[in-house]
């Protein structure tokens, strides 16, 4: 087995932007397609309301946040709108093959660490099973009731995992949520190519 990574006792990667490229415009089409409601209206109802965002702290129970938006989106609650609705939602992300082989080859836990609801996590399970079967671990904001860049989700998620801050090593794309975990105690990098993870982890020490 590689020995990518054997000095941390896990790696820990964000989705959107790392494992996966992030499409939201993809997602918008997607639930437009289903409900005949503008892409901009959507954005509007289910993202700039601030909806999404209690969906990832864990506000909704899956079925709450599901019907939730079902009745925003007009559309029925039905279990195939559901399904419907789940399947659009994986829209936005889009797997990175090359990404996943890295997460493959470690030799030390892995996990992957997502400011997400419930409904992405059913996605995890199906759509982007893919994604979802190569991590050791999945932490989404929802289930741990914070979300990144917030000192508690990295304090959460750090007692999920059961191990000290420095045993953690993180790439995000994102540079206040690496800066946050930083402060926290993380060892984190900001995620450029999927080269330059593997560099790192070739030259940890």
């Amino acid at each position: 087995m590689s020995t990518v990574g054997e000095h941390a006792s896990v790696l820990v990667f964000d989705l959107g932007g790392v494992a996966c490229q992030w499409l939201p415009d993809r997602r918008l089409a997607a639930l437009s397609g289903l409900s005949g409601l503008p892409p901009g209206t959507i954005d509007q109802l289910v993202f700039d309301s601030g909806f999404d965002d209690a969906g990832e702290r864990g506000q909704f129970s899956p079925e709450a946040f599901a019907t939730e938006l079902a009745n925003m989106l007009g559309v029925d609650t039905s279990p195939a709108s559901t399904v419907a609705l789940r399947q659009a939602w994986a829209q936005a992300y889009e797997p990175l093959p090359s990404l996943l082989r890295v997460v493959r080859s470690a030799a030390c836990r892995t996990a992957l660490f997502t400011n997400n609801g419930p409904l992405l996590e059913q996605s995890l399970a199906h759509e982007l099973s893919v994604v979802g079967e190569v991590f050791d671990e999945l932490l989404l904001s929802w289930r741990i009731g914070a979300a990144k860049p917030d000192d508690e989700a990295f304090r959460r998620a750090t007692t999920v995992l059961g191990v000290a801050p420095d045993q953690v090593l993180f790439f995000d794309d994102s540079e206040p949520n690496v800066a946050a975990a930083r402060a926290f105690g993380w060892r984190a990098h900001r995620f450029t190519t999927v080269l330059d993870v593997q560099a790192t982890l070739a030259t940890w020490t």
